[in-house]
């Protein structure tokens, strides 16, 4: 029987899993929102029909009583036909002006009721007592420029019209008396919009009245007023004038509910989020808790199947690899029936046998190899420390001192014992201290007045181990490169150790600084770049070759910095990684080591 391969249960497994998911998940979907949509609009649309109803129907009223005045009430008649000032205006202004506010209390739909004389150019207005002294007069002003336009003519005399008044609209209707008189009716649409504030209110819906031309004419308040305009540009686009609701995409998917007006050019639309109305349904609920404990189910189910055919085995190559690399070469993966592991067991185990044959041999070679590089690069340092102690030499015996010839002998001596001794893989700060310290007081003889050291080293650091002639080409290249005796100051060289933490780890800096000429711009990070090259470079084969045999000698990461002294001059900081086997600080002879 032919093995089963990692692909074909991938594809197996997943289709196991996610068809019959995804399927059951479809089909609720449709089914709920198909559901939920249906009823929800119905229940709206009802909702709708029946405040359009309530709305047309007060409409009607007041038009029935704009005509049945313009008809019947002699006063009005005769507003337009006697002379400003006789008897005969005042009482018809006066009986007019009565009716109006009179019947505000009948047709409190109408925000004003009012009367116009053309001939006498007044206008008589009769307000709800909602209406502020403000507004009465913005709407006296909006009325006066409207009918001086009117000619008697539709549209302005012949329906309901839609006015705009400082940023709302209205509904106006006028009616002509046939005798230079008109009487009318101002509606905010504002006003009618306030049973639907409390729909609106927590943002479970919004109530949108807008004309035939879809403009946005008056809303309820609400989290949802924004998106308004946004709904009738897409409402107008999907015509749902023509169908019980339409789905319209803004922020998120909308429900959207019309209803026009028969006596207005209105239309009252409704927009409802479709998550707040899903969540009103009982059997959707239900659903939507089930189908995450079915997937969960399901998903355990192909869990199973993924440990045992696929996460075990690359758990047991994983184990292998990390056994390899901690030094077992006896690690051996067991078999397996599928063709992928099966090849990648066999190659695994052919290679930790090959492995476990060459490593000690390549072990042994590296050790040889990093042994001769080192002491080649140790043994680069010696000639240029022994033309630099016969330069020093030939210019003490031109002063003839011989006293101090004798003494600088000493440390002369000293000095290169220490130089040469190449077979020494590691010495202690404290010896690599006593060195500079022969190193500087022969320099020291040279220039008795222009020269002064000290060293700073912490006491419990006085025994880590580090290569032999680590720190004196630091000290040797200060001599060299930055000596300067202005102005009668002496050249100081100091030279301190200490510990410092990196995050969480420990190391020790060693910092030569001095008072000399200082670095040039640009030169200190040339500097670093030519100590952390790959080979050496031409000038400073002395910095590569420090950075260079620590790296070796600790076989880790070391770090060679160079910046400006304060005030001047240049400091070197050398940084080794931490050891721990430090002793007690014994004091140098040139007085300045601190315990």
């Amino acid at each position: 029987m032919r093995p089963a391969t990692l692909r074909s249960r991938l594809v197996l497994g997943f289709a196991l899993v996610t068809v019959p998911l995804v399927v059951l998940l479809i089909w609720n979907n449709l089914y709920a929102t198909r559901v939920v949509h249906s009823q929800v609009a119905q229940s709206n649309q009802s909702l709708l029909t029946m405040y359009v109803n309530d709305m047309d129907k007060a409409l009607e009223e007041i038009e029935n009583y704009l005509y049945k005045t313009a008809e019947q009430d002699d006063s009005l008649i005769s507003l337009g036909q006697n002379a400003k000032g006789t008897w005969a205006y005042y009482l018809a202004q006066t009986h007019t002006m009565n009716d109006l506010f009179f019947n505000t209390n009948y047709y409190d739909a109408a925000d004003v009721l009012f009367a116009y004389g053309e001939a006498t150019d007044n206008l008589l207005l009769a307000p709800q007592t909602s209406v502020t002294y403000a507004r009465k007069l913005l709407v006296q002003d909006a009325l006066r420029k409207w009918l001086a336009q009117g000619d008697g003519t539709p549209p302005s005399f012949s329906a309901w019209n839609v006015v705009e008044l400082d940023g709302s609209y209205a509904l106006v209707r006028i009616v002509d008396s046939g005798y230079r008189s008109y009487i009318g009716a101002w509606v905010d649409l504002n006003r009618l919009m306030e049973p639907f504030h409390s729909l609106t209110r927590d943002g479970g819906g919004q109530a949108i009245l807008s004309d035939n031309a879809g403009r946005l004419l008056s809303q309820s308040g609400g989290p949802l007023s924004s998106l308004a305009p946004a709904a009738l540009r897409a409402g107008t686009a999907t015509g749902h004038e023509r169908a019980v609701y339409n789905i319209v995409k803004l922020d998120q998917r909308y429900l959207l509910i019309g209803k026009t007006s028969r006596n207005a050019a209105l239309h009252l639309s409704l927009l409802l989020p479709e998550r707040r109305v899903l969540e009103g349904l009982p059997y959707f609920r239900v659903l939507t808790y089930l189908v995450p404990v079915v997937a969960a189910g399901l998903l355990a189910v192909y869990l199973i199947f993924l440990q045992r055919a696929i996460v075990k085995p690359i758990v047991g190559l994983i184990k292998g690899m990390r056994r390899i690399r901690s030094g077992d070469l006896t690690a051996r993966l067991e078999d397996n029936r599928l063709v992928e592991f099966i090849a990648i067991n066999e190659t695994f185990n052919g290679m930790a046998t090959q492995i476990e044959h060459l490593k000690i041999d390549i072990y042994e070679e590296q050790i040889r190899t990093q042994k001769a590089e080192l002491r080649a690069l140790q043994a680069q340092i010696h000639p240029h420390f022994f033309m630099n102690s016969l330069n020093i030499v030939y210019h003490l015996a031109q002063t003839r001192s011989y006293d101090i010839i004798q003494r600088m002998s000493l440390h002369l001596v000293r000095y290169f014992r220490y130089a040469t001794r190449t077979q020494t893989p590691s010495i202690t700060i404290k010896d690599e201290m006593e060195h500079i310290n022969d190193y500087l007081s022969i320099q020291k003889y040279r220039f008795p007045e222009a020269l002064i050291f000290d060293f700073d080293v912490d006491p419990a650091l006085a025994s880590f181990a580090l290569p032999p002639l680590t720190v004196q080409p630091l000290v040797e290249n200060a001599m060299i490169h930055g000596f300067s005796f202005k102005g009668g100051e002496a050249y100081r060289i100091a030279v301190r150790v200490y510990a410092v933490r990196e995050g969480a780890e420990e190391a020790v800096c060693i910092e030569v600084a001095d008072n000399g000429k200082g670095l040039a711009a640009g030169q200190a990070a040339a500097l670093e770049e030519m100590a952390a090259a790959p080979g050496p470079t031409d000038g400073h084969v002395g910095l590569w070759n420090i950075v260079r045999r620590c790296r070796l000698f600790y076989k880790a990461s070391v770090r060679l910095r160079f910046a400006d002294g304060e005030p001047r001059g240049a400091v070197a900081r050398l940084t080794l990684p931490f050891q721990s086997n430090v002793k007690e600080g014994i004091p140098l002879d040139s007085g300045a080591y601190r315990r």
